[in-house]
């Protein structure tokens, strides 16, 4: 009897002075005013709880509740169809980059491999115990890919890039200045842009859509006159897509099943569900939605010349799209050591990581120097080496041509031609800018057919295609008769389902002039209002 009240007084305790939105709780929480019904304890309370604030009778808590380990205690009963969906999703998965990374570098057999949980076994990689590239494929994954996964903490990162984990890293936007929450301790339903770019940056979809494109890393590319980092990097400003100048958000055109999942389980980025551009505007045998069309949306015209029948197996984008991403040779340097003086210039890398970590050290003597030393993103623990990273060099003009799953022509770009070094902490060195093997034997690049964000209303002129070595996929070049500027530009291979290069017919005609294409290329000129510069 004497146990059951002291239990009782137990559970009176937390029940009232932390299971409610009143008097203990808010009393020093004062800006945790919450949107819901919920009181604090209904979230941040369990027998389970990990976290112990360190104010006097402080109670353990769970710190943030939308953290996956929470879900089934906190979550399911409310929201559980929308948590098994979301398990299927890319977004909880990141399944693409997990199997593209380990079947390039040798880890596993196929290309697409894992399930939808195969992202928890990267919180147990750690030092290296084989200096093999299948051997460092999950630190790669786990110290740097994946501070973009849902369930990592980001709070600290690079301005552009702060956000928290779990539901509240989309949910919860943070002030990208100070770090804290843009909207108090309130959920957010509709998720805006600033959210998706903490991830969907640095020469990546999505930073695309709003002209970004990262300088080179160099400290003499950066740029001058007040300017500063985003994303972790200096950035140019290319032209917009002219969805966003428009004012059209990502949430506009991805919807909820693309984002946060369905009842199907997807592998790779080219399975999910997606809005295309004949949706809205029509297309070859489609008409325009009548409520896009209402709102003044373009409308396919077939009396354009790109918009005739030869054209059908031609993706919008392949014309359409103004510039893309084309980064050639990523190097990657795991590096032990504490030599940081050979990166003193390469500060800004795109990863708040790897500035913290050199502008630490670098202000320190020789002697207190640290090891170099990187986060398991998923964990938090503290790893031996930093990943660096560099390209041979990075191009937007005149995109490359290939073939996507659905048989449709449209833009490549190299994903990726890895370099990878490895130095540890003894300063010995295992690999030198070694090319990754696969299972098979076979040179661990890819090169992937993509959608740029970077739509303008008129398509690009025919002759970026025609005629044109480089969208052809001969490389870098002034003709087909002259050799290829570096043998990096030339498309090498693709690894997703259904993909391709051009062909060698595909090619030949790309590079010809039928008859058929010099009537259409005149008609084109002709409405461009050719005749009146020469009268």
């Amino acid at each position: 009897m004497r146990v059951f009240f002291i239990l009782l007084i137990v559970w009176l305790f937390f029940s009232v002075n932390f299971g409610t939105a009143g008097e203990t709780c808010q009393s020093c929480h004062k800006d945790a005013q919450s949107n819901c019904n919920l009181r604090c304890g209904d979230c941040h309370l369990s027998s389970s709880a990990d976290f112990l604030p360190k104010e006097k009778n402080h109670p353990k808590i769970i710190r943030n509740p939308s953290l996956e380990k929470w879900w089934e205690e906190k979550c399911e009963s409310c929201h559980s169809e929308v948590i098994q969906k979301f398990r299927n999703s890319l977004h909880y998965s990141n399944a693409g980059i997990i199997d593209q990374t380990r079947y390039l570098w040798g880890k596993q057999d196929e290309p697409l491999k894992s399930n939808p949980e195969e992202w928890k076994t990267l919180r147990g990689a750690g030092a290296i115990s084989n200096p093999t590239t299948a051997d460092l494929a999950d630190h790669l994954l786990a110290s740097k890919c994946f501070g973009c996964h849902f369930d990592a903490e980001m709070r600290r990162a690079s301005e552009g890039r702060k956000r928290v984990a779990g539901c509240a890293a989309c949910h919860t936007p943070l002030d990208q200045q100070t770090g804290k929450p843009l909207h108090g301790h309130r959920f957010q339903k509709k998720v805006g842009d600033e959210v998706c770019l903490t991830c969907h940056s640095g020469n990546y979809v999505g930073g695309d859509y709003y002209g970004f494109f990262e300088h080179d890393y160099h400290r003499e590319y950066q740029t001058s006159y007040g300017s500063k980092p985003l994303f972790g990097a200096y950035q140019h400003r290319l032209a917009r897509d002219v969805h966003q100048q428009a004012g059209m958000k990502c949430m506009d055109c991805h919807s909820k099943s693309d984002v946060t999942g369905d009842n199907v389980i997807r592998h790779f980025e080219g399975e999910r569900p997606a809005v295309r551009c004949e949706d809205c505007h029509g297309g070859f045998g489609k008409k325009a939605s009548s409520a896009k069309a209402i709102n003044k949306a373009f409308i396919f015209d077939s009396a354009i010349a790109a918009h005739q029948s030869f054209h059908a197996r031609v993706s919008c984008t392949a014309c359409h799209a103004q510039w893309s991403y084309q980064d050639y040779g990523l190097h990657l340097f795991l590096d032990e050591t504490d030599n940081y003086e050979m990166w003193a210039n390469f500060l800004w890398q795109g990863d708040g990581e790897v500035y913290d970590l050199l502008s630490t050290q670098l202000a320190k003597k020789q002697v207190n120097r640290q090891k170099a030393y990187s986060t398991n993103k998923l964990t938090g623990e503290r790893i031996p080496g930093i990943w660096y990273k560099g390209w041979t060099f990075r191009r937007w003009e005149t995109p490359i041509l290939g073939v996507d799953r659905n048989g449709k022509f449209g833009i490549i770009r190299p994903l990726y031609q890895y370099y990878v070094t490895y130095v540890d902490s003894l300063d010995r060195v295992w690999l030198d800018s070694e090319k990754p093997k696969r299972s098979d034997g076979k040179i661990g690049w890819n090169w992937d057919v993509y959608q740029p964000h970077t739509i303008g209303k008129r398509g690009r002129n025919c002759e970026s295609c025609h005629e044109n070595p480089k969208a052809a996929g001969l490389g870098i070049r002034q003709s087909v008769g002259d050799s290829a500027a570096h043998f990096i530009t030339i498309p090498h291979n693709t690894i997703l389902p259904e993909a391709r290069l051009l062909n060698y017919r595909e090619k030949r005609r790309l590079l010809g002039k039928s008859e058929q294409y010099k009537i259409w290329r005149t008609r084109a000129l002709k409405r461009g209002g050719i005749d009146e510069l020469y009268k």
